[in-house]
């Protein structure tokens, strides 16, 4: 495997040996890489500019690559290129990218480069680029989608970036390794599909299931059914306080002498609890009997009788 050296201006290569490590020049440094005439030579600035980051991140990702480091060498080439496009760097950058196992960025790459130096007339660049492409092409693992028979599909995206619909239909080109597929619809959920692709040409059907329905939300009545419940338990509580407040003012009346005059309170207020607490105790066993059950509440009515009146609590569970 060969790296472009430098840059820009082409020469044909020398011969040396097939090893990876040593790598071959197929271009002599640009002048912006020579050293400065003697007496010019200026201070280093502080501060590199984009296109000294560029320079030096393209020399860093030579070294690594000579060293064996091919993935920090790509990354090195990516950086560089984003700094400032180079058509040595995307050489590079592909080489780097076909040495990794990334055979279809590579093949994408070469394409982009041998285009580029027809456009501007580099022949040994683009005879470099299209051998690689022709190299590649047998070798790109190739996955085809089988979507679902009712093709209800709105979208899908691989990997993150969504994929034009007329290439649905089409084999699709990836990278060995693991990939995910987004599926969406309306009126449906959107599912991911996560498949992983092997280092073969031959055809790897990936299954697109069909998608599921999409939940309505509801608001959850588990709020307003406690409310109900509450509000149940409540009324009998009531309601039975004021039965047994009844009783217990009957009870205070008959028990009295009828020249008190105090008498006839108590059998009012008797009258009165007994009505009220009947009335309270229908309502909130009608509350309670009719809210759904998920549990069943516990609740506990205790009535002291006391001087002059009564004291009732009540506890509740629920």
């Amino acid at each position: 495997m060969t790296l472009l050296r430098g840059a820009l201006i082409p020469r044909r290569p020398r011969a040396r040996s097939a090893r990876v490590a040593p790598l071959l020049a197929l271009f002599v440094p640009a002048a912006a890489h020579a050293a400065p005439p003697p007496g010019r030579s200026g201070p280093v600035p502080a501060e590199l500019s984009t296109e000294g980051r560029a320079e030096k991140l393209f020399h860093s990702g030579e070294e690594k690559f000579d060293g064996g480091d091919y993935a920090g060498a790509c990354d090195d080439f990516s950086e560089s290129l984003k700094l400032g496009p180079k058509l040595g760097t995307l050489l590079n950058l592909a080489l780097c990218h076909e040495t990794i196992g990334k055979p279809v960025t590579a093949w994408h790459e070469f394409s982009h480069a041998a285009a580029w130096a027809a456009q501007n007339g580099q022949r040994d660049r683009h005879e470099f680029a299209a051998e690689h492409v022709r190299a590649l092409e047998p070798k790109l693992p190739r996955v085809v989608l089988q979507l679902p028979a009712d093709r209800a599909i709105s979208g899908l995206d691989l990997d993150g970036e969504p994929v034009p619909e007329p290439r649905w239909y089409l084999p699709l080109y990836l990278d060995p390794g693991e990939h995910r597929l987004g599926v969406t619809a309306p009126g449906k959920q959107r599912a991911t599909v996560a498949f992983r692709v092997t280092a073969s040409p031959s055809d790897q059907v990936v299954y697109v299931p069909p998608l599921a329905d999409e939940r309505v939300a509801t608001s959850p009545p588990a709020a307003r059914d406690g409310t109900r419940r509450a509000l149940g338990l409540a009324g009998l509580g009531v309601g039975a306080a004021g039965v047994v407040t009844g009783a217990v003012f009957g009870a205070l009346a008959i028990a009295a002498d009828e020249r008190d005059p105090a008498v006839r309170d108590r059998a009012t207020a008797a009258t009165a609890a007994f009505v009220a607490g009947a009335a309270f105790a229908a309502v909130g066993g009608w509350l309670l009997w009719t809210s759904p059950r998920s549990g069943a509440p516990e609740a506990a009515l205790v009535a002291a009788p006391q001087r002059d009146g009564a004291a009732v609590r009540l506890f509740a569970s629920f």
